[in-house]
């Protein structure tokens, strides 16, 4: 018996962006250690992207969560997902990480995007798989 086809909503994946598609940040934060408050607040900006963003793919919908106190929640339906594209600077293949951007009919996030994932390629699959699977139910 398939779970998906009563309803019941699988988790696929669940990712958060790379420390590494923070470099300008980090290298920037480090170098500048020396100054004090400026080193530490580009630290800490980079430590937060990180930390206060979620991304989770379900057999029936997209979220990107953000924040760490005070969270906002974008959700997007497969159904309603009509392209995925993927982008990647230079330096962002170099480092393996890249922007996966979810087009949808959704009236509240139309365009959704996954910033700075590992591996994005199979992120970008794995989200147009599960789209053309909730299609099809």
């Amino acid at each position: 018996m398939n779970d998906s086809l009563h309803g019941e909503e699988q988790t696929i994946f669940e990712l958060r962006p790379a420390y590494r598609s923070q470099l300008g940040l980090l290298v920037w934060g480090v170098l500048l250690v020396p100054v004090v408050g400026i080193g530490l607040i580009l630290l800490l900006r980079a430590w937060y992207r990180v930390a206060a963003t979620r991304y989770r793919l379900t057999s029936q919908r997209l979220f990107a969560q953000t924040g760490l106190i005070a969270k906002e929640l974008e959700e997007v339906e497969l159904f309603r997902v009509k392209d995925v594209t993927l982008s990647q600077g230079v330096l962002d293949r170099l480092l393996g990480v890249g922007t996966v951007t979810v087009l949808s009919t959704d009236d509240t996030a139309p365009e959704l995007d996954l910033a700075g994932i590992r591996d994005p390629l199979a992120a970008k699959e794995a989200i147009r798989n599960a789209f053309r699977a909730a299609r099809q139910r």
